[in-house]
């Protein structure tokens, strides 16, 4: 009985430890692709954002560009 509750205690960790260096290889497999606004003064904005490799957005920063004219 001891062997079978260690092997359910052990399962999630031999899961967790072939997931986590494919979940950062991936991880590194981007590159930085900022999000820029130009405004009618030709000041810009940029939001920072990161890519996977086939070029979707994946993560941005919480940062944001406030529209043309400011904010109301």
């Amino acid at each position: 009985m001891r062997r079978k509750k260690l092997l359910l205690l052990a399962l999630p960790l031999v899961a967790l430890a072939i997931l986590l260096p494919a979940s950062r290889a991936q991880a590194g497999s981007g590159f930085s692709c900022p999000i820029c606004t130009t405004y009618a003064d030709g000041s810009r904005c940029c939001v920072s954002c990161w890519c996977d490799a086939s070029g979707r957005i994946v993560a941005c920063t919480d940062h944001f560009c406030p529209p043309p004219g400011g904010v109301d």
